[in-house]
């Protein structure tokens, strides 16, 4: 909850700010099923819905020119 701190998924690269502890947020996320936590999208909406984060989607690293390529990356992995 550091408010100088930017934080980005890793995946995606979507803004967020914490809403909890980030020991908080782990240990929502590691008490979810398996199936929840296999897509960092899903967890990220989650999260979001819980309160645990604010996403910021105004911001994304991502190169929207790429966005094709990088999912279907993503399908074969």
């Amino acid at each position: 909850m550091s408010e100088d701190v930017e934080h980005f998924l890793k995946y995606g690269g979507i803004k967020f700010e914490y809403r909890a502890s980030e020991e908080e947020v782990r240990e929502f996320v590691n008490n979810l099923p398996q199936d929840k936590r296999d897509s960092i999208a899903e967890v990220s909406q989650i999260l979001n819905k819980e309160g645990l984060i604010d996403l910021k989607p105004e911001f994304s690293t991502i190169d929207k020119e790429m966005l094709d390529a990088q999912v279907e990356e993503n399908r074969r992995i």
